[in-house]
């Protein structure tokens, strides 16, 4: 038994939308991160922390997701920032300073 519709006609009968391509990505979209794995910061305001060590860098690739970072600490804690720099409340705009980036 097949369903029918209001006008009679079954659901198998209804127009199909095809999509012969996926989607385009939108070309404007880029992600604007400060830090990244590997990076040596500190933070300005609390300088009894020490020095730290980027330890994980998240990206979202949907558009106004979010981005973070882990910090280890010479303290020995792990300390989560926001690091996009679209974003008033990016580490970089918080106090964390990067020392020198170093290739992994």
């Amino acid at each position: 038994m097949s369903k029918t519709l209001r006008e009679g006609k079954t659901l198998n009968q209804l127009p199909q939308k095809w999509m012969e391509h996926p989607p385009a990505k939108k070309q404007g979209y880029e992600k604007h991160t400060y830090l990244h794995v590997g990076d040596k910061v500190f933070h300005k305001k609390f300088k009894s922390w020490g020095c730290g060590i980027v330890i994980e860098a998240r990206t979202s690739s949907v558009p106004g997701g979010l981005f973070y970072v882990r910090i280890q600490f010479q303290d020995g804690k792990k300390r989560v920032f926001n690091n996009s720099l679209d974003n008033v409340c990016c580490c970089y705009y918080t106090g964390i300073t990067l020392l020198n980036r170093v290739k992994l």
